[in-house]
C-alpha cells in the first residue's frame, strides 16, 4: 500500500513540471504568451504586495504564501491547429488527475485539479477551455482561499 501511494504522489509530483515543459515547447508560437516566476520573483512580488495599502491586496497576498513558483499561459490567440494541439496534449498531461472543481459558462470549460489534503491545496492547476492555464507549484489554505474568493465577489 505504501509504494502504491509513493507511485501515485510520485507521478502527480511531475505533472505541474509537465505541463510547464510543454508550454515551453510553444513559447515561440505567434500570440502564445507565457509568464513564469520562480521563488525568486514570487518572493518580489510578494514584497511588492506587502506595502499595499489595500486590506484585499494584504489579504490575497497571505493567501499565496505558500506558492513557490507559478507560471500562467495564454494561448487564446494562436493558430486554430496549434491550439488544437496545444489543448489536446494539455488534457492528455490532465487526465486522471483529481479534479477538485469544473464549471461550464456559454460554452466554456474551467477546470481546477490540485491535491487536497483537507486543509491545503497543493500544485493547483488552473485550466480554461478558452485558452488559459495556470499553473502553481505549492500550497494555498483553503480557509484562506474561501476568504479570497469572497473578496474577490
Amino acid at each position: 500500500m505504501i509504494l502504491a501511494l509513493a507511485t501515485m504522489a510520485t507521478a502527480w509530483a511531475g505533472k505541474p513540471s509537465q505541463l510547464v515543459r510543454l508550454a515551453r515547447q510553444y513559447k515561440g508560437v505567434n500570440g502564445f504568451e507565457m509568464v513564469s516566476l520562480g521563488p525568486m520573483g514570487t518572493a518580489l512580488l510578494k514584497g511588492a504586495a506587502s506595502i499595499s495599502t489595500d486590506k484585499e491586496d494584504r489579504a490575497a497576498l497571505r493567501s499565496f504564501s505558500g506558492i513557490r513558483r507559478f507560471t500562467l499561459v495564454d494561448f487564446e490567440d494562436i493558430p486554430a491547429a496549434k491550439k488544437a494541439d496545444f489543448a489536446a496534449k494539455v488534457e492528455r498531461i490532465l487526465k486522471g488527475m483529481d479534479l477538485i472543481l469544473e464549471a461550464k459558462d456559454d460554452g466554456e470549460i474551467t477546470r481546477i485539479y490540485g491535491i487536497d489534503d483537507g486543509k491545503r491545496l497543493k500544485d493547483c492547476i488552473l485550466y480554461c477551455s478558452d485558452g488559459t492555464l495556470l499553473i502553481t507549484q505549492g500550497s494555498i489554505r483553503l480557509d484562506q482561499l474561501g476568504q479570497l474568493i469572497e473578496a474577490a465577489e
